[in-house]
């Protein structure tokens, strides 16, 4: 520590803030609770409810917001807009921007040190609560507000590539999500077919080239889900891809977990996730362990779905993958594609919460997930469509690689700097 550095505790220097905001200006978009905010400080998600109250606690650009229920997932995000949150994530707010960097906040709350603190002190046993009292009683030393400006500079140039990665990805998903829909749930270029209209000008309308157009039929036909397009196919997942669970070997046997170098995936690995490309795990097995599971080690390309706790993280595995008993895994060695199930999935999740079961929580099983009706388009249709998504696939792999590596630099420079350890002067990035 630096000698001219000053201690002070948490409380010196921030505020929780506790402004109420009337619901009606609060919508999907600004809403943050515990279930929308990532773990290991990985952002936010578009909320997928709201509460039933006349009011919320606010917060504004600048805040640091904090999830106060099991506080070492790492939920911390630095606001960049305002809105509200629900009970149980902190606002907290620098009480003076000429001696506490609003940015710089957020690093210390982000601080694996800090974390720590939190879940000693925490309260309760199932569903521990951070101690809000004994938070603010956290002791820190602090430099000057000029070292705090150019240490959140240097964190915030990270985070600001990993957030620039994440965008891309993001959009790239979406763009294959929307190419998805309108060939093989919407049929839009069957319908534009359909209506015997100039093949150049279908084809520049939705963006397809006129080889890739011809591919698809100029008329449907009855089938037990509707009207379909001909030559086209009604199957059920099972018969199209091949379909596994996993298993948890005993955690008290080391033989099974020590020094492992194998990927085992839970679902609380794709809970972190801001896209479907899972490229690691939080847990590693030895030959061992993998040797306990049926389903042995499952290949490069697998797309797992969580099947309870909840139902639905879709992932795609950059990585050979074992899993635990939360997931149904899908290997697509048939007809259909990996990139086109895992798109499929998006689209079948009502149906497939709808087939879930539980009085304490909802869980499809394999038994009720392998009838699941699909339409399989023509293989020609099928090779076009990975070709043009593929690109899209890859290039998120690419990104979300590179993802980790930044947070991996941002994670060692972040004590470092905040602890006075690493001189400023010395980081180059």
């Amino acid at each position: 520590m630096r000698s001219d550095w000053k201690e002070y505790k948490l409380a010196d220097i921030a505020n929780y803030i506790s402004l109420k905001r009337d619901m009606k200006n609060i919508t999907l978009n600004n809403y943050i609770s515990t279930e929308n905010i990532l773990p290991d400080k990985g952002g936010i998600t578009i909320s997928s409810k709201l509460p039933s109250v006349n009011k919320v606690n606010s917060f504004k650009i600048g805040d640091t917001l904090f999830s106060n229920i099991r506080t070492y997932f790492r939920k911390v995000w630095y606001s960049t807009f305002n809105g509200g949150v629900s009970n149980d994530v902190l606002v907290i707010r620098s009480r003076d921007i000429n001696i506490l960097d609003s940015k710089y906040l957020y690093y210390l709350l982000s601080n694996e040190k800090f974390i720590q603190y939190t879940v000693q002190t925490a309260k309760g046993t199932k569903m521990p609560r951070g101690d809000k009292t004994a938070i603010m009683n956290y002791s820190l030393f602090l430099p000057s507000l000029q070292t705090q400006k150019k240490i959140a500079h240097i964190l915030s140039t990270l985070d600001n590539k990993i957030e620039l990665n994440r965008k891309t990805d993001q959009t790239l998903e979406k763009m294959a999500q929307t190419i998805f829909k309108s060939w093989f749930i919407d049929f839009d270029p069957v319908k534009a077919k359909a209506k015997e209209g100039d093949s150049e000008t279908i084809a520049r309308e939705l963006g397809i080239s006129q080889e890739i157009l011809e591919l698809f039929p100029n008329e449907f036909v009855d089938s037990e889900m509707g009207l379909i397009p001909k030559g086209w196919e009604i199957s059920t997942i099972e018969k199209e891809v091949s379909i596994f669970g996993g298993a948890t070997p005993r955690t008290k046997e080391s033989k099974y977990w020590k020094n492992g170098k194998n990927h085992w995936a839970t679902p609380r690995d794709l809970s972190k996730l801001s896209t479907k490309i899972l490229i690691d795990t939080d847990r590693k097995i030895t030959e061992e362990g993998v040797k306990k599971i049926s389903s042995k080690q499952l290949p490069i390309g697998t797309i797992l779905l969580s099947s309870r706790a909840p139902v639905g993280y879709i992932a795609y595995s950059t990585v050979p993958i074992s899993i635990n008993q939360g997931f149904i895994a899908m290997v697509c060695n048939k007809r259909v594609s990996n990139y086109f199930i895992m798109y499929w999935l998006d689209v079948a999740m009502r149906e497939i919460k709808g087939r879930s079961e539980g009085t304490t929580f909802a869980e499809i099983s394999k038994k009720a997930f392998r009838p699941i009706k699909l339409i399989v388009p023509s293989q020609n249709t099928l090779l076009v469509f990975d070709n043009y998504i593929k690109p899209m696939v890859e290039k998120i792999i690419l990104n979300e690689k590179e993802i980790k590596k930044l947070q991996k630099t941002r994670d060692t420079l972040l004590p470092k700097l905040l602890s006075g350890e690493l001189n400023i002067s010395k980081v180059n990035l």
